[in-house]
């Protein structure tokens, strides 16, 4: 149990594990501000904090269910749910 305010820190492969993207994109992800940052904690070694990690991949679950895919659309307008 992590005692308030305690933050984790991941490494990358925890990070590889939970986020299914190669490190390229990711680091693209962080260049545009899309990715939460990582934190240097050595001099060759980076980490990620868990939390934030967390939320982000809470935010795009919550992001994708409100989106549609486009079948569905199509199907959706081909029985006339589109007005």
């Amino acid at each position: 149990m992590k005692a308030e305010g305690q933050r984790r820190l991941i490494g990358r492969d925890e990070l590889r594990r939970r986020v299914p993207y190669s490190m390229v994109h990711l680091w693209r992800l962080e260049q545009r501000g899309d990715f939460p940052k990582r934190i240097p904690i050595g001099e060759n070694r980076v980490a990620w904090d868990e939390a934030e990690v967390d939320q982000w991949i809470a935010d795009r679950i919550r992001s994708g269910r409100k989106i549609q895919s486009p079948s569905r659309k199509r199907r959706q307008a081909s029985e006339g749910e589109y007005d």
